[in-house]
């Protein structure tokens, strides 16, 4: 469906009472986006007029994003924003494979933090995880500025928009989200009230750009928002330079605490963090059904 104004502001505030009930935000930036221009695939629960459920659909990657209203869980609007994207069809129908040989279920519902009621939903309706996100955090105490050892570094420039989106692409061709990203996706970003160009430290080498890392600041908390290498530059370490240059920026720029997330199924990744003093602070798990559909259940 085609949101409104209206209905955007009333799911963006929904969202922020979910937030603030749970401590964990059930929309992602990608959602926030979509919100804002329209995109994906919108279904809303409602009563009395009023919004009180909201699933939110991305066809390019098939997965969703749920969220309901904490004053209004346990009515069965989960499962049913859930049953409105099964018998969905056109541009957000959740049906369809990847692709000849892959076997990634057709689609998935997120669960941010991973609290003990989702967990119970997704057994409830057949659901298994299938995918999985640490979140990792440090404080930024003591932080130094890294040696480059090879690397020159600097902020962006919008000139370097070109190599940037081809690093990010290449660094990224196995990743469904971050490898898409495009000039839009990037201007979008770069429009939001956060994003600083010292933020996006570039790291180049003798043969161009070889990598970056791409910082975020809310207040006193910084984000390691994105760390890619391009793969020819690929184990010399240069991760590593990149991720204390941005540590060292968000440091001085005001932010005292650091967090960061990263795929499970990237262990390189995560020993690297896990090195620099990152520690799992909570886990994000995509859920799937396992025949490819919601279970239903008897009604007692």
């Amino acid at each position: 469906m085609t949101l409104t104004a209206e209905l955007s502001a009333q799911v963006r505030a929904l969202a922020a009472r979910a937030a603030e009930a749970d401590g964990v935000e059930p929309l992602n930036e990608e959602a926030h986006f979509a919100l804002r221009d329209g995109s994906g695939g919108h279904h809303l629960a409602t009563e009395d007029g009023a919004v009180v459920g909201y699933l939110h659909w991305q066809p390019a990657y098939r997965t969703a994003q749920l969220v309901v209203d904490p004053a209004h869980r346990r009515r069965g609007h989960g499962r049913a924003l859930l049953g409105s994207l099964s018998n969905s069809r056109g541009g957000s129908e959740p049906s369809g494979g990847e692709g000849e040989g892959e076997e990634r279920p057709a689609w998935g519902v997120w669960a941010f933090g991973d609290l003990p009621p989702a967990r119970g939903f997704a057994a409830a309706l057949g659901l298994g995880a299938t995918r999985g996100l640490l979140v990792m955090e440090r404080s930024l105490d003591g932080v130094t500025a890294p040696d480059p050892d090879g690397l020159t570094l600097r902020g962006f420039a919008d000139a370097d928009a070109g190599d940037f989106l081809a690093v990010n692409a290449a660094a990224f061709a196995h990743h469904p989200e971050q490898g898409a990203l495009d000039r839009h996706g990037l201007e979008e970003r770069m429009a939001e009230p956060w994003f600083d160009p010292a933020g996006l430290i570039l790291g180049f080498d003798e043969d161009g750009l070889a990598g970056f890392h791409w910082t975020k600041r809310l207040g006193r908390v910084g984000e390691v928002y994105v760390i890619g290498v391009a793969p020819r530059a690929q184990g010399r370490g240069y991760g590593r330079v990149l991720l204390q240059a941005g540590l060292h920026h968000l440091a001085r720029a005001g932010a005292d605490h650091v967090v960061l997330y990263v795929d499970m199924a990237e262990p390189v990744a995560v020993r690297m963090y896990e090195s620099a003093g990152f520690r799992v602070a909570s886990r994000d798990v995509l859920y799937a059904p396992e025949h490819g559909h919601v279970q239903k259940q008897e009604q007692p």
